[in-house]
């Protein structure tokens, strides 16, 4: 569709890629260096100017950058005769080009619908719903019906987000309690979290320069490691978005405040005041849901970087609410990998190191069995009729641990919250 583009600053770099992200092609861009009409969003001599460029334009809809209330909306497709769409609604337009799965339908349903019900309410109110361009097919049905016909629909998806919520927790539990590590990718559209994901798992997650290309979690485990890592992509962050859009996607954000780890993915190619201005939407959404101690930075896109990008970010972290250093990566080149790997692996490391005697039995095979499902092993030795295991393992396996054992050589000591040493046999 061809749009053409409203803006009271010059700033549109975000808004022009919200625009070809949707598959609009903007024909025309038109500022206002003055600021927001209460009425028509733009003033009355820049209205009559976009009344003439839709006229001599075949335009499906103009496109302005920023929120336009539903009394705005109501004016500007009154004059203007043609769909108006705000920045919300081009976000949502995407939303609904991408979602797949039977929850994120069900998001964006919901999404929608809270941004119709406003606008419908307006066009209700002057009595002349039927005549909103590309609204209801010229109203056809009673528009008070299909109002509670919105709302019946807006219960009932709630209730269903509900239950998918309920049924991820179960999830998330099932899989904690059988030893898997949950982590998460957060981060703002497009730093590079789909990439990151590909890299560090091998998986082949779609890329794409569009937002938003990433609508549902994706899962894919972490190979390589002693511990079982799960990871999972998520929804892009985007600013200047309305509580009730962030609310229709709450399912899919606590997946990412529930996670053992976060990885927080920046772009290390950004402008310092649009890498600044990301970090603090971050920590707006991840903060206080998430523990700060729970968030690793991660600066993508790592090859595009000078040593002075690299100290720039890493002194904006440091003054920030995040505690951890942040690593550098490039999904493009692999440069960093190895360390995030390493991070991964010492954030999720068992405390408790233990050397242990296991007889060659059937019983003792058994229990071989059960320590590598439930433990890290490190070596397997065999010596004079007795299997030696060193391994890692968490304070609450000890003592199952130290009960099937036929000896428990080493228990180093451990300081803190964690067990004291011991030896012994069973």
């Amino acid at each position: 569709m061809d749009v053409l583009l409203v803006s009271l600053t010059d700033r549109m770099d975000e808004m022009r890629d919200l625009v070809s992200s949707a598959g609009y092609t903007i024909l025309g861009e038109v500022v206002q260096h003055k600021p927001m009409d209460p009425r028509t969003f733009v003033g009355k001599g820049k209205l009559e100017e976009l009344k003439q460029i839709v006229q001599e334009m075949s335009l499906g809809a103009v496109v302005f950058h920023g929120d336009i209330r539903p009394k705005q909306h109501y004016n500007l497709e009154k004059e203007l005769g043609v769909q108006v769409f705000d920045r919300t609604r081009v976000i949502l337009e995407i939303f609904v080009q991408r979602a797949q799965i039977h929850e994120a339908k069900l998001q964006v349903e919901l999404a929608m619908l809270h941004y119709e019900v406003p606008i419908l309410k307006e066009w209700i109110h002057h009595g002349v719903t039927g005549e909103r361009p590309g609204f209801m097919a010229g109203g056809e049905y009673r528009v008070d019906a299909y109002y509670e016909t919105v709302k019946r629909r807006i219960k009932k998806i709630r209730d269903e987000l509900e239950g998918v919520r309920t049924e991820r927790e179960r999830r998330r539990e099932r899989r904690q309690h059988i030893g898997f590590h949950l982590v998460s990718i957060a981060g703002y559209a497009n730093a590079g979290k789909s990439s990151l994901l590909n890299a560090l798992t091998g998986a082949h997650v779609l890329v794409d320069a569009r937002m938003f290309s990433t609508l549902q979690t994706t899962t894919r485990a972490v190979p390589g490691h002693r511990q079982r890592v799960l990871l999972t992509d998520t929804v892009g962050f985007i600013s200047e978005v309305p509580l009730w859009l962030i609310e229709a996607f709450h399912t899919t954000l606590e997946e990412i405040y529930e996670s053992d780890l976060i990885l927080l993915v920046l772009d290390g190619g950004e402008h310092e005041e649009e890498f600044v201005r990301k970090l603090r939407l971050a920590a707006r959404t991840l903060l206080p849901r998430a523990s700060p101690a729970n968030i690793l930075p991660v600066i993508s896109k790592g090859d595009r970087m000078t040593q002075a990008d690299l100290a720039r970010c890493t002194a904006i972290l440091e003054t920030s609410e995040f505690t951890h250093p942040p690593i550098v990566v490039s999904s493009t080149t692999g440069d960093g990998m190895d360390a995030l790997r390493l991070a991964i692996a010492e954030r999720f490391r068992f405390p408790l190191l233990l050397e242990i005697a296991v007889r060659q039995d059937p019983e003792g095979a058994g229990f071989l069995s059960w320590l590598h499902d439930r433990t890290e092993v490190e070596s397997i030795d065999h010596v004079g009729g007795q299997v030696r295991v060193r391994l890692r393992c968490r304070t609450e396996d000890l003592g199952r641990i130290q009960e099937r054992a036929a000896e428990v050589l080493v228990v180093p000591e451990i300081t803190g919250d964690r067990v004291p040493s011991s030896s012994g046999s069973s």
